[in-house]
C-alpha cells in the first residue's frame, strides 16, 4: 500500500492499534474490575474514540485532498484502519466475553464491517460480465420477447394456483400449526417489538421466514382471542385466524411462479418455462403445502429459485444473478435448516462444470478452480450475510450464525468431511498447482459421457425398482412402513431400502404426465449423451441434486415423505418440462404444438385439483393402485371434514371425542383431547374415536405397551364400523373415521 510509505499511513496505523487496545480495554471493564480506575470511566473510552476517529478523518483528507478520489481506494484504506478494532471487538464480543453486555452500537458496528469486507472482497475478487442495459428496455424487450399467448397461458396457471389455492384455505387443521399460530410467529414480533435480539429464533428450523410472511396475519389478528396452545378451546370462529396467517403464504408461493418462469426462461427457453410453470401451477402437491404454516410451505420456493438462479450465474457469470442466488440461498437456510445441502451441490458443480465446459473451451484446471472457488466462497458469503442481516439472534452471536447455517444439525455430520474436500483442493489449486486433481480430471473428462450415463440409468434404476416392487405388492420392501415411520425406520431396515424409499413419494405424487415427462428426459439423456446442450446439463444436474439429497437424509437416518422432499419436485417438474418440449420438438409447427400441451397440460391438472376437494396432500398418481396411498405421514387433510360431520350430531356439543390429530378439535363443537396416557382413559368418558390411516403406526405402537388401557386401539384402527369416514384422494387406506367408543371396550 502506497499509504504506509507517507507519515499519514504511518500514523494511521498507530491510530487503528490506538482503536482495538480501547475496544478491548472497554470491553474487558464491562465484564471485570481488574483494571486501574482509570479505564473504570467510561468517559475515558468514548473521548478516545472520539478523538481516534477525527484524527482519522483528517489523515484521510491529507492523503486524497490532492488526488482524484476513488471510492473503492477510500474502502481499502478504511478496512485496513479498522481492522485491528474489529479483531478486538469479534474477541471481546463474541469469543472471551460472549456474556458480557454492551451498547448494540458496538455490534451494529462489527456487523457492518464484516458486511462491507465481505462485498468489498467479491467485488474485487470475482470477474464479472460486464452488462449496460436499461431496465424499462429489458422488460418491454422481455414482454415483446414472450408474445401474448405465452403470456396468457402464465396468467391461467397463476390463476389455478391461485384459485385452488386459496378456495376453502380456511376449512383446514394442519398439524403442527398450533406451535406457529399461537407461539413462535407471536412471540418472534414481540421480540422484535421490545428488540430483545437475543430471542428472535422462532426454532430450530429456524423458519424466520415464516414468521415474517405469515406474522402479516397479526396486523388485525391476536390468536389469544381464538384459542391458547396449551389447552384449545376455541373463543371465536378459528377459522378467520387460519386464512389470516396463510393467506399470506399462499400469495407469496402465487407470486413466486412468475420467477420460476423468468429464471427458467433464462436458464433454457420459454417453451421450457411455460411447460414447467403450468407443471408447478397445478401440483396438488405444491399447492397443498402453500395452503399450511410451516417452513416446508416456502421452503420449495427459496430452494429451487437459488438453484436456478446460480446455474443462471455459470451461464452469464453477471453480477445481478450471483447475488440473487447468495441472497435466495440464505433465505432458503433461514426457512429450514435441510437448504444447508445446497452448499454440498454447489461445491460439487465446480467439478461437473469442468466436464461440461473443458471440451469446448481452451481452460486450464488451475484457472477454472481458482475461478469456481472465488464463485463459490462468494455465494457463500452473500448467503451469510443475508442471513445476518435478517436474524437479529445473530447480530448478538456471531455463533448462532454458523450453527445455523454452515454448523446446522443438517449439516455438522458432513461439515468435517466437506471442509477437509476444500481445503485438500485449496491447498492443491494455489500451492501445488493441481499436480494431484488434474489426472483426476483428466479421467473423468476422458469418461464424461459414462459417468452422466451412471447418474441417469442410477435414478432410472431406482425409478423403475418403484414402480416393480408397488406392482409387486411390496414384495421386497415395504415403502409405507418405512415411510411411516420416518425417523425410526432405519433401526429395521438397510439402508438401500430407505434409500429407495424415498423414491416412493416422488413418483406417486405427482401427476401421471409428469412422470411421462420424466421418462422423455430420461430417454433424451441417455441418447443424446455426447452432445453439450443446457437442457442436457441441466437434467444431469437436477438428477445428481435429487440423488445427494436422498444419500444425505439417508446418511442422517431419515427418511423423505412428502413433506421432506418438498425441495425436489419443482426440479422433477422442470427435468419433465424438458422431455415433454423435447418431444414436441419431434413435430413442425413447434411452438403451437406448446402452446396446445400448455393448454391441455392446465386443463388437466384442473381436472385433477377439482376432485382432490381441497385435500391436495393427500392425493396420489393414478398410477399408484388404489390400496396404496403416499401421504403416510399426513399434515391433518379430512380433520376438518370428520369434525363437520360430527357436528351435524344432535348432541355434538355434550359429546367427548378422541382423536389422534388435535386438528379436529379445533371444528369440533363438543369436548376434544389427544391423549395416551392410562390416567386420562380411565377418568375420561370417551363417547368416538376419530382416527386417521398415517397415525395408526404411532398410537397403535405408544397403546399395546400399556396393557391396562380400557379400549383395544389395533381394533379401532383396522374396523370397518365406523359412524362418519373420509376416504382421501377415494382410496380406502388413506382414511378419517368416527366409531362409537363403546364397541371398542376391551
Amino acid at each position: 500500500m502506497t499509504f504506509l510509505n507517507k507519515i499519514e499511513g504511518k500514523l494511521l496505523v498507530i491510530i487503528s492499534f490506538i482503536l482495538a487496545f480501547n475496544s478491548y480495554f472497554f470491553i474487558e471493564r464491562k465484564s471485570t474490575d481488574a483494571f486501574p480506575h482509570i479505564f473504570n470511566n467510561i468517559n475515558i473510552h468514548y473521548l478516545i474514540y472520539v478523538i481516534c476517529l477525527v484524527t482519522i478523518l483528517a489523515l484521510f483528507y491529507e492523503f486524497f485532498k490532492e488526488k482524484k478520489i476513488i471510492f473503492s481506494q477510500i474502502l481499502q484504506y478504511a478496512l485496513f484502519t479498522f481492522l485491528p478494532m474489529e479483531i478486538a471487538l469479534i474477541l471481546g464480543l463474541f469469543v472471551l466475553h460472549s456474556e458480557t453486555k454492551v451498547r448494540f452500537a458496538f455490534y451494529f458496528i462489527t456487523g457492518v464491517y464484516l458486511i462491507v469486507a465481505s462485498v468489498f472482497f467479491i467485488e474485487k475478487k470475482v470477474s464479472f460480465q460486464k452488462t449496460k442495459e436499461n431496465f424499462k428496455e429489458t422488460i418491454h424487450l422481455w414482454l415483446k420477447k414472450q408474445g401474448l399467448t405465452f403470456l396468457f397461458i402464465l396468467a391461467l396457471s397463476l390463476s389455478v394456483f391461485g384459485y385452488y389455492g386459496i378456495s376453502n384455505i380456511e376449512n383446514h387443521a394442519a398439524v403442527d400449526e398450533p406451535l406457529w399460530t399461537f407461539n413462535r410467529i407471536p412471540n418472534f414480533w414481540k421480540n422484535i417489538q421490545e428488540r430483545d435480539w437475543k430471542n428472535t429464533d422462532v426454532s430450530d428450523k429456524p423458519g424466520l421466514t415464516v414468521a415474517v410472511i405469515s406474522g402479516i396475519g397479526l396486523l388485525h389478528n391476536d390468536p389469544t382471542d381464538y384459542a391458547s396452545l396449551k389447552k384449545f378451546n376455541p373463543q371465536k370462529d378459528i377459522r378467520v385466524m387460519n386464512k389470516a396467517f396463510r393467506l399470506p403464504l399462499t400469495v407469496f408461493c402465487l407470486l413466486s411462479l412468475l420467477l420460476f418462469y423468468i429464471f427458467i426462461q433464462k436458464l433454457l427457453n420459454k417453451e421450457v418455462a411455460l411447460l414447467a410453470t403450468v407443471f408447478i401451477s397445478t401440483s396438488p402437491m405444491l399447492i397443498g403445502m402453500s395452503r399450511i404454516i410451516n417452513p416446508d410451505a416456502i421452503l420449495w420456493v427459496f430452494s429451487s429459485l437459488t438453484i436456478l438462479a446460480y446455474l443462471i450465474f455459470l451461464k452469464n457469470k453477471t453480477r445481478f444473478w450471483l447475488y440473487s442466488s447468495g441472497i435466495l440461498l440464505g433465505l432458503a437456510i433461514l426457512t429450514k435448516y435441510v437448504a444447508n445441502i445446497l452448499y454440498i451441490f454447489f461445491f460439487a458443480l465446480i467439478f461437473f462444470e469442468y466436464l461440461f465446459i473443458s471440451k469446448n473451451k481452451n481452460i486450464s484446471i488451475t484457472k477454472h478452480l481458482k475461478d469456481s472457488l472465488l464463485n463459490f466462497f462468494s455465494l457463500v458469503l452473500v448467503s451469510l450475510i443475508t442471513f445476518y442481516i435478517l436474524f437479529p439472534e445473530t447480530w448478538l452471536s456471531l455463533k448462532s450464525l454458523f450453527t445455523g447455517t454452515l454448523l446446522s444439525q443438517a449439516f455438522i455430520s458432513v461439515a468435517p468431511l466437506f471442509i477437509g474436500i476444500i481445503l485438500f483442493i485449496v491447498v492443491d489449486t494455489f500451492f501445488v498447482k493441481n499436480k494431484i486433481l488434474t489426472p483426476i480430471f483428466d479421467f473423468f473428462i476422458k469418461n464424461r459421457s459414462y459417468l452422466m450415463i451412471s447418474l441417469t440409468g442410477i435414478f432410472l434404476l431406482f425409478v423403475l425398482f418403484v414402480f416393480a416392487n408397488t406392482y409387486l405388492s411390496m414384495k421386497f420392501i415395504d415403502f409405507e412402513a418405512i415411510l411411516s415411520s420416518p425417523k425410526s425406520s432405519y433401526r429395521t431396515n438397510s439402508m438401500l431400502s430407505i434409500y429407495s424409499a424415498n423414491f416412493y413419494p416422488l413418483i406417486f405424487a405427482s401427476l401421471p404426465v409428469v412422470i411421462l415427462g420424466l421418462f422423455f428426459s430420461i430417454i433424451y439423456s441417455l441418447k443424446m449423451f455426447k452432445k453439450d446442450n443446457m437442457e442436457l446439463k441441466i437434467i444431469a444436474y437436477f438428477i445428481f441434486f435429487i440423488l445427494l439429497y436422498y444419500l444425505g437424509t439417508t446418511f442422517d437416518k431419515v427418511v423423505s415423505v412428502i413433506r421432506y422432499q418438498v425441495v425436489l419436485y419443482p426440479l422433477l417438474l422442470i427435468i419433465s418440462a424438458i422431455g415433454i418440449n423435447q418431444f414436441i420438438k419431434l413435430f413442425p409447427h413447434k411452438k403451437t404444438i406448446t402452446l396446445l400441451f400448455a393448454i391441455f397440460f392446465l386443463l388437466l391438472g384442473i381436472n385433477t385439483l377439482s376432485k382432490t376437494n381441497h385435500l391436495y396432500l393427500g392425493y396420489a398418481s393414478k398410477l399408484l393402485p388404489n390400496k396404496y396411498f403416499v401421504d403416510t405421514k399426513g399434515m391433518g387433510d379430512g380433520s376438518y371434514e370428520i369434525a363437520q360431520q360430527l357436528n351435524s350430531l344432535t348432541n355434538a356439543k355434550d359429546l367427548f371425542i378422541w382423536t389422534d390429530k388435535m386438528g379436529v378439535c379445533n371444528f369440533f363443537v363438543g369436548k376434544c383431547d389427544s391423549f395416551y396416557d392410562l390416567d386420562s382413559f380411565l377418568e375420561n368418558k370417551i363417547d368416538y374415536f376419530v382416527v386417521s390411516s398415517d397415525r395408526k403406526s404411532k398410537f397403535v405402537g405408544a397403546t399395546s405397551r400399556k396393557s391396562k388401557i380400557p379400549y383395544d386401539f389395533e381394533k379401532i384402527y383396522d374396523s370397518n364400523e365406523s359412524l362418519f369416514s373420509i376416504f382421501i384422494d377415494n382410496r380406502p387406506a388413506n382414511y378419517v373415521k368416527a366409531l362409537p367408543a363403546e364397541k371398542f371396550i376391551k
